[in-house]
């Protein structure tokens, strides 16, 4: 009897020493795939049996070896750490990358940059003031007046096109967010279906976690995990993954007359994100690649109409940094071609005379809309009718003067072909502090004052907002490299392991083969004597 139950302890160790040697093969298999956590078999002794006493001690023999679990070597206190920064560098990671793609887009440290073409320009003017009747002087002129349009119309158009390029972004974010929600809730079946029964579903969990991983860099997300194994996720506050169910976000047009998305519950028709409250990390609410790209990118294309309301700048253009690049990039436009032309080509009386004795010819002209109507009526400039505002984007050389230098009305007195008053009254204009810096500001510039400022102003933003997802990529190495330390596979210790189980597995295999070969003896040679 005593042989048997030498037996079955041996056999105990084979199996405990090949469970073993099954989970160090799969954390090798496993040693570089993306979220897997390395696996650990808990053992234990079995049930001690009393064969007697010594005294006041009792004399026990142990059963064997029994598995207890195979457990996943896991921090749920990292994971929340690691899930709640990685959901902050999701936020600032998109607000830096749409500031440094607007300092791309101005071109101020490359090319020919808006800040050369004003010098340019200037300089055009002040051999038109030396030379007012010189056709060299005026072409000059002319030329540096198209490398001006040329380029805001460019600038302009990469803004709008780098919105849209944002708002596939935002199409694609939320996407990803419902095809996580759905294979969260398709985990969660699984591993309540396999633990249920008793056995472990830990590839299921760490495809799980990842997942987890992945939506807080995109969306703002608190979870728990409820007693059968289901994780529960509330997305900004909202119920996402519940038990069998995941409200998913639908698109709805993010204000009339726009051609941008904002994201909303499927299940309520309410807004995902409330980007009308101050976001801060005092409030924790800068969380989020989704938000961020929302935010970054705005609701609407702006202009310089949108600097003229202070509480609408503020409340409504402002905190996007791509409107806020738009409508003052569009002041400052608006306000060099409108000062020119209104010298030029004066709206309420008769302006000076071009050398052929034209008048009122403006330089910069709307795309698609002349400066008169059919009665000679002024067609100003209304915020509900984009063709009808002086915009970068929305402007051109006007043809006449293209073809006709002639045709520049910079003569004061019809005949007086050397009379410079109209380029020097366009000089001081230039030269004049009458740009707000910012909406309702006190502060006022001139044109080059200006544009430094508000190149100065994107630059300073993006510094910040850099050094704030420096911040967070070096407190989530941090607390990655903690991760791994703890959960990653390690192929050294593994192979130690391995071999810590080969060697145990030996050692119950001889105790086999000696009992075999003890029972062997007793069974077949004893049992001759009493033959």
């Amino acid at each position: 009897m005593s042989s048997i139950s030498s037996l079955s302890r041996a056999i105990s160790g084979l199996q405990a020493s090949q469970y073993g040697l099954q989970a160090t093969a799969h954390n090798m298999a496993n040693v570089n795939t993306p979220g897997y956590v390395r696996q650990q078999v808990l053992m234990k002794d079995s049930t001690y049996i009393k064969i007697g006493s010594n005294g006041y001690s009792n004399l026990m023999v142990g059963m064997g070896t029994d598995v207890q679990a195979l457990r996943q070597v896991r921090d749920m206190f990292l994971d929340g750490a690691f899930r709640n920064e990685v959901s902050r560098y999701g936020y600032y990671n998109s607000g830096a990358d749409a500031l440094d793609e607007i300092q791309t887009i101005l071109g101020e440290t490359e090319g020919e940059s808006m800040e050369k073409i004003l010098e340019k320009f200037w300089k055009s003017l002040n051999e038109l003031s030396k030379h007012p009747d010189g056709k060299e002087a005026r072409g000059t002129f002319v030329q540096s007046a198209v490398l001006f349009v040329n380029k805001a119309n460019l600038i302009m158009e990469q803004l709008d096109e780098y919105q849209m390029n944002l708002n596939k972004q935002v199409t694609d974010k939320v996407d990803e967010i419902n095809r996580l929600g759905e294979e969260i809730s398709m985990l969660n079946d699984k591993i309540v279906k396999y633990e249920i029964n008793g056995d472990n579903a830990n590839d299921y969990r760490d495809a799980r976690n990842n997942a987890l991983d992945k939506l807080a860099n995109i969306i703002d997300i608190t979870y728990k995990e409820d007693k059968l194994g289901n994780v529960i996720v509330k997305a900004e506050g909202f119920d996402f993954v519940s038990v069998g169910n995941v409200n998913k976000i639908e698109l709805e047009q993010a204000v009339p007359n726009s051609p941008l998305v904002s994201p909303i519950w499927k299940a309520t028709g309410k807004r995902v994100f409330n980007l009308d409250t101050e976001i801060s990390p005092e409030k924790e609410n800068d969380r989020g690649s989704l938000k961020g790209i929302l935010l970054s990118r705005g609701t609407r294309r702006a202009n310089w109409m949108d600097t003229e309301d202070e509480n609408n700048f503020n409340d409504n253009v402002k905190p996007s940094v791509i409107m806020r690049t738009q409508s003052k990039f569009d002041l400052f436009v608006h306000s060099v071609v409108t000062a020119v032309n209104d010298i030029i080509a004066p709206i309420a009386k008769k302006g000076p005379f071009g050398l052929d004795g034209s008048q009122n010819i403006e330089i910069f002209k709307r795309k698609h809309m002349d400066r008169y109507d059919s009665s000679d009526t002024y067609i100003t400039e209304e915020a509900t009718n984009p063709n009808s505002l002086y915009s970068a984007g929305n402007l051109e050389i006007n043809p006449e003067v293209l073809n006709d230098y002639d045709k520049i009305c910079i003569t004061g007195v019809q005949g007086e072909v050397q009379n410079n008053d109209v380029v020097e009254e366009i000089k001081a204009i230039w030269q004049d502090s009458r740009i707000e810096e910012y909406p309702g500001s006190d502060s006022k510039l001139n044109v080059n004052e200006y544009y430094v400022s508000f190149v100065g102003d994107i630059g300073n933003v993006g510094k910040v907002t850099k050094t704030q997802m420096e911040n967070q990529q070096i407190l989530i190495a941090q607390i990655d490299n903690q991760r791994s330390i703890l959960m990653g596979v390690s192929s050294d210790e593994e192979l130690g392991n391995m071999m810590k189980y080969q060697h145990a597995y030996n050692a119950s295999a001889r105790v086999v083969t000696v009992v075999d070969q003890m029972l062997d003896q007793v069974i077949n040679r004893l049992g001759l004597v009493g033959r």
